[in-house]
């Protein structure tokens, strides 16, 4: 499996518009790993995880081909992680032409107000209407916390995230032949229903949320040490490994600095941070 990571920031992008904080000044004078796209990823160019704003420029810069996606595999409904934007343009009206057909994978909190957001930009289309499916190329698969499903050549867990229980916030494990990857952007924590989930299983790659810095937590995500407690359960549980690549993905300002910065504090507590267009294998 390979998996590309399209955007590593959370909600507000590095640097933020108009921040003029250490952390913001600095990525736009080092750009490279410091500038930072909002959070989405693909894996082996076919399941996209999260409809992201900033989808358009991340498939131009890195040369990805859209039009092979056939899974899209969506996390929450948040602004940053869906562009209701980009899913129109599948109509017919757009003169999008030779669509490959995409599932569409996603909690029925999520698939709801992504309805919702789409009727925003185009109040006549619905996206649980046959016919706009039928238009559009897509198919809707629900899919609750705890529940697996296959689709395609990938069994896909999903996991509450915690994050927002109006919109049933997932985080997923990915599984496609012996290899396991848990993609865990916008994750709260990990409660006992996850853990159980977790317990039979052996990640290979394990992508989590590190929104907050050391000694900063302004609520609804991961910090530092956090992932840190994240990774010393895992370990005691055999979940993960010595082998097991763990990288931090939706960085903010608020207390990370640097990629090089931040990449000193998370090796101590046994991770790596991920940058924008970086690809890992397994």
């Amino acid at each position: 499996m390979e998996i590309r990571i399209l955007g590593t920031a959370a909600a507000t992008s590095i640097p933020l518009v108009f921040c003029n904080c250490d952390t913001c000044r600095r990525a736009r004078m080092n750009k490279g790993y410091d500038y930072r796209l909002r959070t989405h990823a693909i894996i082996d160019n076919e399941l996209l995880i999260d409809l992201s704003p900033d989808l358009c420029s991340s498939a131009n810069k890195y040369s990805i081909d859209l039009n092979k996606v056939k899974i899209l595999l969506q996390t929450h409904s948040h602004s940053d992680h869906f562009d209701a934007g980009h899913l129109v343009t599948r109509w017919s009206e757009y003169a999008t032409r030779n669509l490959r057909h995409l599932d569409i994978i996603a909690s029925k909190g999520t698939l709801n107000d992504m309805n919702q957001w789409i009727k925003q930009n185009e109040p006549c289309i619905d996206l649980f209407a046959k016919e706009w499916q039928e238009d559009m190329e897509y198919s809707l698969i629900e899919i609750k916390s705890g529940e697996t499903k296959k689709v395609d050549n990938y069994n896909i867990t999903a996991i509450n995230s915690n994050h927002d229980e109006r919109v049933e916030a997932l985080v997923y494990l990915i599984e496609k032949g012996k290899k396991c990857i848990l993609y865990g952007t916008d994750l709260l924590c990990l409660d006992e229903y996850a853990w159980k989930n977790l317990s039979s299983k052996v990640i290979d790659v394990m992508i989590l949320d590190q929104t907050y810095g050391l000694g900063y937590n302004n609520g609804g995500h991961l910090d530092v040490e956090q992932i840190g407690s994240i990774i010393k359960n895992m370990k005691n549980k055999h979940i993960i490994n010595n082998n097991t690549q763990i990288y931090a993905t939706h960085i903010s300002h608020e207390g990370n600095g640097t990629h090089d910065e931040m990449r000193i504090v998370a090796n101590t507590y046994g991770y790596d941070i991920a940058y924008d267009g970086m690809i890992i294998n397994i």
